[in-house]
């Protein structure tokens, strides 16, 4: 089903991300991690609208793996401010996944966000997680590797059990209550479903959110450094697009191998992975008009994202400590 799958597809490590519709940073993610692990099966569990042809990758469509979409909706209730759709999503996405890896016989793999950007073959640091059940930084969010098979579907299982049990739900429901009322509000989301599964179930999870030997997993904070000049943010540094990205973190140099792309910053995006023609030619399709002002943007931060890159390249000097 896919463009392009690798040869001995069994061997390979599996890099899933899972994205709805066409967003422009999509192709840059997709493109840089091929780039950066050339030997990887890149997957995107997609849909009509963000299939993007000259890009080596496999792209499975959502609606073959509906098996168990309707009995999540049916049973899921709300409990977060934000929008219905974007927060049921990153829930929902688990029950999609689960059915994948189960269909598709993939027991190890990465899964991560489609704004997360890999700039480092990962297979030298899944080496360092071996012997956990899976690696996160920390838990499920933004970047996380599974080695456990049945992991994910174990997971999937039991978000569905906790929005069928009316007690849960009851229970969720006063503890939203009761903090909004004390000031500290409390909302149910992706994030806090993976904490209560893994401190439920004893999930040995390694935390790949930590320096290891030189290398980190950007956590959200570093993808968007470029904060008009702020110097407590000036903290990424890269000689060349598609290059190594280093931070500076307490005066020691560490290498940036996973960079995630929040909010705002995507449009940053081309200035940390360049450009291809693929790329470009990504952003004609249909709403031509907004997608063409999308690759302006992209085009003139991308661009002065880039000369603070190489800014700070050229001006800092790596220390002789590392991370």
């Amino acid at each position: 089903m896919g463009n392009n799958s690798r040869q001995n597809a069994k061997k390979a490590l599996c890099i899933i991300y899972f994205h709805e519709g066409f967003s422009p940073y999509l192709p840059f993610a997709l493109r840089q991690a091929r780039i950066s692990n050339p030997d990887a099966r890149v997957i995107l569990l997609g849909d009509g609208q963000n299939r993007i042809h000259g890009i080596e990758y496999e792209h499975h469509l959502l609606s073959d793996y509906e098996g168990r979409h309707r009995e999540f909706l049916d049973c899921y209730r709300h409990f977060h401010p934000g929008h219905l759709g974007d927060e049921r999503r990153c829930i929902e996405r688990w029950i999609y996944l689960s059915e994948f890896v189960q269909k598709n016989n993939i027991h190890e793999f990465i899964f991560l966000d489609s704004d997360a950007l890999l700039f480092s073959d990962m297979e030298s640091l899944i080496e360092k997680w071996r012997g956990h059940d899976a690696a996160g930084t920390p838990y499920f969010f933004g970047f996380c590797y599974f080695e456990r098979k049945g992991l994910v579907a174990d997971y999937a299982e039991w978000i569905l059990q906790q929005y069928k049990s009316q007690a849960t739900m009851e229970s969720w429901k006063n503890l939203v209550e009761k903090s909004k009322s004390q000031g500290n509000a409390v909302n149910i989301t992706d994030m806090t479903l993976a904490q209560m599964f893994i401190t439920e179930k004893g999930i040995k999870m390694f935390d790949a959110g930590a320096a290891l030997d030189g290398k980190m997993i950007d956590m959200g904070m570093l993808g968007g450094a470029f904060l008009q000049g702020r110097k407590d943010k000036d903290r990424l540094f890269q000689e060349k697009a598609g290059g190594k990205v280093w931070a500076l973190l307490k005066g020691k140099s560490c290498e940036v191998v996973v960079v995630h792309i929040a909010g705002f910053y995507k449009n940053h995006i081309s200035g940390l992975c360049g450009w291809s023609w693929h790329v470009v030619k990504s952003f004609f399709r249909p709403n031509y008009r907004r997608n063409l002002k999308q690759l302006f943007w992209y085009g003139w931060n991308g661009f002065r994202f880039r000369r603070y890159l190489k800014k700070n390249y050229e001006e800092l000097r790596f220390g002789s400590q590392e991370c």
